[in-house]
């Protein structure tokens, strides 16, 4: 069965509602809102500077965070640890490959060099250790004298003990004699300790002489033997170098080899055509020579047989007014003389 309403009856007792901004916090709210549009259009070149800084700050940030991370990831990735270790290890024994293969023997050397120069200072410093067990043994005796000396003082002062104050004496020289005594038994172990180190650095250092005086006798030997392999080995490349030939060496030979076949051919060339252009010349030459030698030949017949005449000149002509005077050098030429001048 249905609840009746009863809310009409007797009218709406419910007070009107309003809007937020219609009530005095609202009104307070407009204005405080309309303050803060005023102080931001104000100061809006500062509020701008600001935002600006604040966005670049933030991207400095993030770009700042983002390397970190790939740092952070790059040094805990275990796949990224061992690819770089392998690399660096690679790199590494590449180049103590080179500087291995520039001259092995020198660096066997330095590593004897390297041997003589520990045991140099390993026997420095056995010296100085035998100078402190020197020092720790005049210690010690020096201590055993001192205690003899400080029990006679207390055996003294007992045996003067009715007298003031040697009681007291004879108790403080047992003290001294005690500590002195307790010094010593504290020494001794270290002193049996420097001892027995020191001739395990005997040993040591003696072993050390045989192993570098070994090690030189293995180096030498390897010498020898890697420069007569050294010195076999240039002779046969020096020997297969002869049939197969260096090939930097034999480029430059096969390069000159055709270079000089190349300037003879086109020399042979340039011979053959200046003999082909000459022999015209040589040809009209040989003509002439011919005709002039056949022309030759019948002038001489013609000579044997007196028909031969030679070229006879002019008589030259008097002429009372071209004749030359007295002082006159070059007399006036006349036909003959032209023709034999021209």
């Amino acid at each position: 069965m249905a609840t009746p309403d009863f809310s009409q009856l007797g009218g709406n007792t419910e007070p009107e509602k309003k809007s937020f901004w219609s009530r005095p916090e609202g009104i307070l709210g407009m204005i405080a809102l309309a303050g803060l549009a005023g102080f931001a259009l104000v100061n809006v070149n500062q509020i701008l500077e600001f935002l600006i800084r604040a966005t670049s700050n933030v991207l400095e940030l993030a770009l700042l965070l983002g390397v970190l991370g790939v740092v952070i990831f790059l040094i805990t990735s275990r796949d990224v640890r061992t690819a770089v270790f392998f690399l660096f290890k690679s790199l590494m024994r590449t180049l103590t490959g080179t500087v291995i293969q520039l001259n092995p023997i020198a660096i066997m050397k330095i590593y004897i060099d390297d041997l003589k120069k520990k045991r140099r200072e390993m026997q420095g410093q056995i010296d100085t250790l035998a100078g402190q067990l020197v020092k720790l043994n005049k210690r010690i005796n020096d201590n055993n004298e001192s205690i003899k000396q400080k029990f006679a003082e207390a055996n003294k002062a007992n045996n003067m003990a009715d007298r003031p104050g040697m009681r007291e004496q004879a108790q403080l020289a047992t003290i001294e004699g005690a500590g002195l005594q307790e010094m010593n038994e504290k020494l001794l172990p270290l002193q049996r300790n420097i001892q027995m180190v020191l001739a395990f650095m005997e040993k040591v250092n003696q072993s050390a002489d045989y192993i570098i005086k070994e090690t030189e006798i293995k180096v030498r030997l390897k010498e020898t033997e890697y420069q007569i392999v050294k010195e076999s080995s240039n002779a046969l490349k020096t020997a297969v170098s002869i049939f197969k030939g260096d090939p930097d060496k034999k480029f430059y030979f096969d390069e000159s080899m055709e270079y000089i076949q190349d300037d003879m051919s086109r020399k042979l060339g340039e011979m053959k055509r200046a003999m082909d252009l000459s022999m015209d010349f040589i040809n009209g030459v040989d003509i002439q020579n011919g005709i002039l030698s056949d022309k030759g030949q019948a002038l001489l017949e013609a000579y044997n047989k007196g028909e031969f005449k030679m070229v006879q000149l002019d008589a030259p002509k008097a002429n009372p007014i071209t004749a030359p005077q007295p002082g006159q050098l070059n007399p006036p030429k006349d036909a003959g003389y032209r023709n034999l001048l021209d």
